[in-house]
């Protein structure tokens, strides 16, 4: 008799409590990644792969060292992660395509704004991903199997250079072919090309920001 009255309570009492202990659970598992990131990215830049810890990251982000483990494994997939919430740019989406920005410009009809469009969001990663992508240099050096993940990397823009070329095209297409387009983007969406200009020539961001609106509408569009 017992059994049942403690089957029949916990069946009245547990759709009520589990949903909000997940719920909490999950929203406090969101801080803490986001803590361990935020405070990777700052340490990377700041003191080279080689140099920042585990350890390191755990301190800067008040955390224990083994939490930083339990969420990543190892320092090769925070860098990894760290790059992609870089390019995300937004902690309450999962992907690029899920931005509002990036829905915006998808349905766009006209492709002068799409060229200005599509270059103000590239402007905002490149400044997030510049500082990080000099890291990533170093790691591939430093860590053989970095490297490995390194070309994956590279893969992984391949295709995204591809997905904007889709976006940019819009409705009307673009004027030369898909792999020249790809080729195109791949350089003028480069972190290096934006370190580049605002680093080495002492462009503003917005100064960049327009000449790629220009690069990308004359080059592909016009």
């Amino acid at each position: 008799m017992l059994y049942w009255i403690e089957r029949y309570t916990n069946d009245m009492t547990d759709p009520v409590k589990r949903p909000y202990v997940s719920a909490k659970r999950d929203a406090q598992a969101r801080a803490t990644r986001k803590a361990i990131l935020e405070a990777a990215t700052r340490l990377f830049p700041a003191t080279g792969y080689v140099a920042t810890t585990i350890q390191a990251v755990a301190d800067e982000a008040d955390v224990a060292v083994q939490t930083v483990y339990a969420v990543f494994g190892n320092k090769r997939e925070l860098l990894r992660q760290v790059l992609e919430a870089a390019v995300v740019g937004d902690a309450d989406v999962a992907t690029v395509d899920e931005r509002a920005d990036v829905q915006a410009l998808a349905n766009e009809p006209d492709p002068r704004r799409r060229a200005q469009m599509s270059a103000a969001i590239s402007a905002a990663i490149s400044q997030r991903i510049a500082p990080i992508a000099r890291v990533l240099s170093e790691a591939a050096a430093a860590d053989p199997e970095f490297a490995t993940a390194a070309a994956a990397l590279t893969e992984q823009r391949r295709a995204d250079m591809a997905a904007s070329a889709r976006l940019l095209a819009g409705a009307d297409g673009l004027k030369v072919s898909r792999e020249d387009a790809i080729g195109t983007l791949y350089v003028l969406y480069s972190p290096g090309v934006f370190t580049a200009l605002t680093v080495d020539l002492g462009w503003s961001v917005k100064r960049y920001e327009k000449w790629l609106a220009t690069m990308l509408y004359r080059t592909l569009l016009a």
